[in-house]
């Protein structure tokens, strides 16, 4: 996997990931899963990354939440499939900072994107306990007939 080591998700070795593309530094995990592909989003103080205006630009759970709100996204209870929403995963490290998100399939795996590395497919399971930590929340939004899911 490129210079993304297993060692970095242990679960990955009994939940393998589905390498889904090639690597790419233009877009990051927090814009793969806003569906962005332009751009890496991070909400970094020195302003080097993209992040929308009117969301705090602090690297807190509240202002990952507050982006995915701004796309009609709302907490849910957990990361199971549910007909007729699009769901996404916002991962924390032992100190609650938000380290990766990740979006849900049609089919109910996720989708991912490693760091300026690959987008893989992959189990929840698989990426819990490793870098990425766990997950801090999931959201959800209604799919309406113009969004399109990959």
């Amino acid at each position: 996997m490129s210079l993304i080591s297993l060692q970095q998700f242990p679960n990955s070795f009994f939940d393998p990931f589905l390498v889904t593309s090639t690597e790419t530094p233009e877009y990051n995990c927090i814009a793969w899963a806003y569906e962005d592909m332009t751009r890496w989003y991070w909400p970094d103080p020195s302003n080097i990354y993209f992040w929308p205006d009117g969301i705090p630009r602090e690297v807190n759970l509240n202002s990952f939440m507050q982006l995915f709100s701004s796309i009609r996204y709302e907490i849910c209870e957990n990361g199971e499939p549910e007909e007729g929403f699009c769901k996404i995963a916002i991962f924390i490290d032992p100190n609650g900072i938000p380290t990766h998100a990740a979006r849900q399939l049609l089919n109910g795996f996720w989708t991912s994107k490693l760091g300026k590395y690959i987008d893989v497919q992959h189990t929840i399971q698989s990426i819990i306990d490793g870098d990425y930590g766990a997950v801090g929340v999931y959201m959800k939004r209604a799919i309406n007939g113009n969004h399109e899911m990959q």
